[in-house]
């Protein structure tokens, strides 16, 4: 297995237990402030890792256009998102809150091809129909 798919399932595993612990502490925590914490705990513990491992020259050797593409990414997946997604979490159950977030990668697609001009494919096609009929399925309340 290479490494792409090693971190990729790390990853979705990641996501897949902080739900629970996320709604655990927004039984009892305002969005905002879990938002806070969880930013902050995060910025710290990037930062400890960056000082370090050494790399912390690298923000010398970034270009200052490509760190403001990483701002906004930042502000749109990490501020705004994770906001929504506590929003979400505290009114709503996992079960049904994490496939509509989870249903991300359409929206990514279409973005990458308008930006990017990726490629469009009859598999990719039915990939992104795959994926909304799995929201849609996962997040049904009313069924069985």
């Amino acid at each position: 297995m290479n490494k792409e798919i090693v971190y990729a399932l790390l990853a979705a595993l990641s996501f897949g237990i902080a739900p629970v612990f996320e709604k655990l502490g927004l039984s009892r925590t305002d969005p905002t402030l879990a938002l806070f914490v969880r930013a902050s705990v995060t910025s710290l513990l990037v930062t400890a890792f960056l000082v370090t491992s050494g790399k912390a020259h690298l923000f010398r050797a970034t270009d200052a256009q490509s760190l403001v593409f990483v701002v906004i990414g930042g502000v749109f997946g990490v501020l705004f998102a994770q906001f929504f997604y506590f929003k979400a979490l505290q009114y709503g159950e996992i079960g049904r809150v994490m496939p509509i977030v989870g249903g991300f990668p359409v929206i990514a697609y279409f973005l990458s091809i308008i930006v990017f001009g990726e490629s469009v494919t009859l598999t990719k096609l039915i990939g992104i129909v795959l994926v909304v009929a799995g929201v849609l399925l996962l997040g049904d309340t009313e069924g069985s």
